[in-house]
């Protein structure tokens, strides 16, 4: 019998730690692909997952749904309540896309913010500004302009930040000599680069700390990270929004801020001298003449 009134991606995300290795592979593929999922077959779900197609359907089944086509409903039944049903009748001032998706992402900040205890981001700052090598910045695909801010906000602040790139060279030359005097600001949200899964593994093999900011604690690159910290994403559409992964970024450089007032307000002193200089930016902002 199919278990109601739950969203299946809550669902799996509550019964991650109880399931088999077999069932943990489905349950990874289905949170990274949700949409995906939900108009493609068993079969494809199987070979994201790794394993049989008979596998896939007991996934379902042990979740509730009966098999693959329940869940599978389940999963478009999500995909429709997020967007909003078209025949529902519209109510002034509440119905529209702008009302729903402001709801959504107000909804989000609360659960990052009542979900993200300050002793997970003391431990997250506490990793990027130890240690004398480079804090390595990396995202690709929907994460990188996520990344991008996070080394514009980390940079003025903290010595030897990088922001690397993702192309296969660069990204190759670029880890050349990583060991545990370095760390890694990753970015991951689904569906899950697999480029950052691996520099993540990359880190974790060389002994160097990770720091990740992803949307579920069951992305691939989580198992690799030192420090996890979760970005809410309920936004009314079957993309990611990019506004939770920005507040955690600002929560964060906060973080440091406070806990090294001295040495960041003089490194920031420096760097506003330098933009100065070089005309970084265009100027102030000249008021109307009374």
């Amino acid at each position: 019998m199919t278990e109601q009134g739950n969203d299946p991606l809550d669902r799996i995300r509550d019964r991650l730690e109880e399931l088999s290795p077999n069932d943990q592979r489905v349950a990874e593929a289905v949170l990274r692909d949700a949409t995906g999922v939900a108009f493609g077959s068993a079969d494809a779900l199987a070979i994201a997952a790794g394993v049989s197609k008979a596998a896939v359907v007991r996934f379902g089944a042990r979740l509730g749904y009966g098999g693959f086509s329940g869940l599978q409903e389940a999963l478009q039944t999500g995909i429709r309540d997020r967007l909003g049903s078209d025949h529902e009748p519209q109510v002034v001032g509440s119905g529209t896309l702008v009302d729903r998706w402001l709801e959504a992402v107000e909804r989000d900040l609360r659960t990052v913010s009542e979900n993200t205890p300050p002793a997970s981001l003391d431990r997250a700052a506490a990793l990027l500004e130890s240690g004398e090598g480079w804090i390595h910045v990396f995202g690709q695909r929907a994460s990188a302009a996520v990344a991008e801010y996070a080394y514009f906000l980390l940079n003025p602040m903290l010595p030897n930040v990088v922001r690397v790139e993702a192309g296969e060279s660069a990204l190759a030359d670029r880890l050349i000599g990583v060991g545990p005097e370095d760390r890694l600001l990753a970015f991951t949200f689904r569906r899950y680069a697999k480029v950052t899964t691996e520099v993540a593994s990359f880190f974790h093999e060389a002994g160097a700390p990770v720091v990740l900011v992803t949307d579920s604690p069951a992305a691939p690159a989580a198992k690799y990270a030192t420090e996890t910290l979760i970005c809410a994403d309920d936004s009314p559409a079957p993309f990611p929004t990019a506004v939770t992964g920005i507040f955690l970024v600002e929560l964060l450089a906060a973080t440091l801020l406070e806990r090294n007032p001295a040495s960041i307000g003089r490194r920031l002193d420096d760097a506003e001298r330098i933009w100065g200089r070089f005309g970084t930016y265009g100027g102030e902002v000249v008021p109307d003449a009374e």
